[in-house]
Formats: structure tokens, C-alpha cells, sequence
């Protein structure tokens, strides 16, 4: 491994782990029985992905990211907690213990979206992320009354400014890492990236953040690792988004400890919102608090047991915005589309895909005229137009002219490589409709296990003026001189 990927902070957590399942609600929830076993399941299919070697040949899926969940939640965490969690049903792992460190795995592996495998700090094989599968196991499972409520009062939020360049907003995906050792190097990502938009020319008049923070969303790791990297100068200009790493904690160190602190006023306790910027509504969703696929990875906007308030919401703003000739963006922390733009993301909801929820459901067919969203740890710009004349997307359908803006913007801070399914490897260009996507080496001196396999992360940001409107993705790197970012794609102005 790259280092020691425990330390005394993981040594808490396993204790209030090992607290809440051998207490009097886990002792409820083992006498009476629950459908955890549903989940172990899940485990076992996933694991399939290794034993089978299949991670490599067949085609991509989110659940390969957990083919080594139940080796570690059998050998990586502390044997303590393992032991109780075979009370509740934890299935023993097919690999024999100790096999992995002599894998090919062990060096390293890139995925089709650019998740990077290996065992470092914050990548796919970090044992650290054995706290999330607890976690959700405890509130899904076995005390989902902690989960908290979902706050049904949106927050609209209008900007006001007589300047005649308009606004800018810096959008965020996956931010939250906290600060961390990360090699030789002097600063880590999520620093880079909040470094990397004060140092722009131009400082942004709000930062959206699209959900994400690691490892589940605890009130310590909401304080730590949002609020704590976040300057005070910019309280009251901050949005952030319910993600799937926030519901492992049940939605309570997001709701608790950030959306009710004075840095992101503005969101008045809500998840989702609404801000009008000039000629543009900019409306954030909540996609994860109801969302009922394994680990929250689908995304939803509602289900059967609720979500209906959100979907009023989205309805009445766009159609406002349309009424106004107004443009509509939508921000989701999941995303809507494969990462490679081949298809629309599967969902066994019987409530439809995302996208279905959105476009389909909620918007009558209607496309907002920009997409953003994280989840997937890359930086991707997509050209639609393109996409479907390559026979992609076949379930969207496009009017004559229309051209929606759908972007991936969740490489803030998660360490990635460049995804081998977003471009031609016998040409190295990349494939017909992925207009950009991180690839830039990240090239350190001296670099660890998984840093020779990494590439820079980054952020976005839009200016949205009298008529125009301006997107710019940024690379961040320790070896940019003064810390500034570096723009690597960005669209041109364009004439009201």
C-alpha cells in the first residue's frame, strides 16, 4: 500500500460502528430479522467481477467498485467488528486471505470511467471504504428511523447585480476529501481545487458543490472535510448537494452540522434549490434521498414513499424559465447518462431512470438546456448531437437545433486515471462525442503506487452575462506556478 491507510480518526469510527451494532437497537434488529440479507447478496454478485477476472473483459459496471467488499469486511477492518457483523449475516469471502497483495490488481488498474483500483488513500481499493457498506447497512437495515427526515421547503435564491459581466459559479463534484497525505507531493486535491478557484482572476460570486463527502457523510467528516476546506469569506455564497455518501450516514452529518451552518445560508436547510442568475435558472435536486437501488448508486428524485414536493418544485421552474425565455439548467449529484454517453443509466426502480424522472416524468419530454452532475470521478464534456449520430442514447430524443449541455463534473478530489473507455486506444483520440475528459498525467516526482496511474483533478466554472454564457473546465496541479488552475476546455461566448 501507499502508507498506513488507518489512523486514530478510523479507530473512532470502528468503535461507534461496533457501538451502534451491539447496542440495544442492534440487538432489536438481530432478534427480529431483517432483509439484510438482500445486500449480502448484492456482495456476493459483485465479488463475482474478480474471482472471475471479468473486471477487465466484460462490460463496465458501478458494481465492480465493491468486488473486494466482502474480502475486507472479512479481513481489513478490525476482526472485532467482523465477528458482529456475522451475527447480522456477513457472508464469508470467496478469496482466500492474503491472495490479493500477490494479484495483478495489487499494481494498480483503470476502469472504463477512470475509477483507479489500487490500495491507496481514497482509491477504489482504500479498505477505509468497508465504513461505508456499515454504515449503510445500519441505517438502511438495521435502524433506518435515524435516518433523517427530508425537508420538504426548497430554497430560490435570486442574483442580484447591476455589474454587466454577470456571474460566475465554480461547480464542484466529489470534493470531499479533506486534506490528506498524498505522496511526495505538497498539497492534495481537494485543496488544489478550492486553492485553484481563489487564485482565479476573477473570483466566483458562488460555489456549488454537487455531493460527496468521504468516507460516509459523518457530522466529523461534514465539519472536517466540507465546512473546514471551505473559506469564511464565501459564507452565504455556498450551495451543496445530498449525495450517496451522505445518506450512509443516514443524511445526518449533511443536514445536522452543514446545510444549517452559516457558510451555506442561502440553502435555508433544504436539499434541493433554485438560483436565477440573468437569463439562466439554475435548479439543484436532490437525487439520492430517495433513491432505493443498493448503496444509493441509481439516483432519484422521488418514489413511491415520497420525493413528489421536489418534482412540483422542478416542474414549476422550468416552467417559469420557459415562460421568461429564460435558459434552464438542472444540477444532480448522480448522473443521468452511462460515462461514456453510450446509454441512459439502468435503474430497477419501478419509478424509471433519472433521466426518466427528469425529462421524462417530470419535464414532459423536455431537455434542460444544461445538465451538470458528479458520481462518476472524471471531468467528461459531452457533445449529444454527436453522441446520437453515433447511434448512442437511442431513448433521448432531439428537436431540430437542439443541442443540451450535458456535463460530468466530479473530479475535484478523488484520486482517477484516464478512463480507457472515453477514448481509442489505437489512436489515442478520443471517442466521436466526448468532447473533453481528464487525462492530463498528474506526473509526480517520486510517485507512489497508485500516482504513476492518476490524472489532475478539477473543477468548472460558468459566467452567465447579458446573453452569454461560458463554461470553462480547469486542471489543478502542485507544479502550476502560483497554484493557479489551468482552463483545458471551455466554450465559446455566444451573441445573445
Amino acid at each position: 500500500m501507499d502508507a498506513t491507510l488507518y489512523d486514530d480518526q478510523h479507530d473512532e469510527v470502528f468503535e461507534d460502528l461496533i457501538s451502534k451494532l451491539t447496542g440495544e437497537q442492534g440487538q432489536k434488529s438481530l432478534a427480529s430479522g431483517t432483509n439484510i440479507s438482500d445486500f449480502w447478496n448484492y456482495l456476493k454478485e459483485c465479488e463475482t467481477f474478480f474471482t472471475s477476472d471479468n473486471y477487465k473483459t466484460g462490460t463496465y459496471s458501478h458494481n465492480m467498485e465493491n468486488m473486494l467488499s466482502l474480502y475486507m469486511l472479512n479481513y481489513s477492518i478490525p476482526k472485532k467488528l467482523t465477528t458482529i457483523l456475522r451475527d447480522f449475516g456477513l457472508p464469508q469471502s470467496t478469496i482466500k486471505e492474503g491472495s490479493i497483495e500477490s494479484h495483478p490488481i495489487w499494481d494498480g488498474y483503470v476502469a472504463g470511467d477512470g475509477t483507479l483500483y489500487a490500495f491507496a488513500k481514497y482509491c477504489q481499493l482504500d479498505p477505509m471504504w468497508t465504513v461505508v457498506l456499515v454504515y449503510y447497512v445500519w441505517y438502511k437495515y438495521l435502524h433506518p428511523k435515524g435516518v433523517h427526515d427530508f425537508i420538504k421547503q426548497p430554497c430560490i435564491t435570486t442574483f442580484n447585480s447591476s455589474s454587466p459581466d454577470g456571474a460566475r459559479v465554480a461547480i464542484i463534484g466529489d470534493w470531499g476529501t479533506g486534506t490528506y497525505k498524498d505522496g511526495q507531493v505538497h498539497e492534495c486535491p481537494a485543496q488544489l481545487v478550492i486553492d485553484g478557484i481563489m487564485a482565479l482572476d476573477k473570483v466566483p460570486d458562488y460555489i456549488i458543490h454537487l455531493g460527496d463527502v468521504y468516507y460516509a457523510g459523518t457530522r466529523r467528516e461534514e465539519r472536517k472535510n466540507l465546512l473546514g476546506m471551505l473559506p469564511s469569506h464565501f459564507n452565504g455564497k455556498l450551495f451543496t448537494m445530498n449525495s450517496n455518501h451522505e445518506m450512509y450516514d443516514g443524511a445526518n452529518g449533511l443536514y445536522k452540522e452543514t446545510i444549517h451552518n452559516s457558510k451555506f445560508e442561502l440553502q435555508k436547510g433544504s436539499t434541493y434549490f433554485s438560483l436565477e442568475i440573468g437569463d439562466w435558472v439554475i435548479v439543484g435536486l436532490d437525487s439520492a434521498f430517495y433513491d432505493e437501488s443498493f448503496l444509493y448508486m441509481d439516483g432519484a428524485i422521488f418514489n413511491k414513499h415520497g420525493g413528489q414536493d421536489q418534482v412540483q418544485f422542478l416542474q414549476d421552474k422550468e416552467q417559469t424559465a420557459r415562460a421568461a425565455g429564460k435558459q434552464f439548467m438542472v444540477l444532480t449529484h448522480h448522473n443521468p447518462i452511462e460515462y461514456d454517453g453510450s446509454a441512459l443509466t439502468d435503474s430497477k426502480s419501478n419509478e424509471g431512470s433519472l433521466w426518466e424522472q427528469v425529462v421524462v416524468n417530470a419535464l414532459d419530454g423536455r431537455i434542460p438546456d444544461a445538465w451538470y452532475w458528479g458520481h462518476v470521478h472524471n471531468g467528461i464534456v459531452y457533445d449529444i448531437p454527436k453522441l446520437k449520430e453515433q447511434g448512442k442514447l437511442p431513448k433521448i430524443t432531439l428537436k431540430e437545433g437542439e443541442k443540451p449541455k450535458l456535463r460530468c463534473c466530479g473530479h475535484a478530489s478523488m484520486p482517477y486515471g484516464e478512463g480507457t473507455g472515453l477514448f481509442n486506444k489505437e489512436t489515442g483520440k478520443n471517442n466521436p462525442g466526448i468532447s473533453y475528459f481528464g487525462e492530463t498525467p498528474m506526473n509526480p516526482p517520486n510517485p507512489t503506487l497508485s500516482q504513476h496511474l492518476r490524472v489532475l483533478n478539477g473543477f468548472a466554472v460558468i459566467d452567465i452575462g447579458e446573453g452569454t454564457f461560458t463554461e470553462t473546465f480547469y486542471e489543478v496541479s502542485n507544479e502550476y506556478p502560483g497554484g493557479r488552475p489551468k482552463p483545458i476546455w471551455t466554450t465559446p461566448k455566444k451573441p445573445s
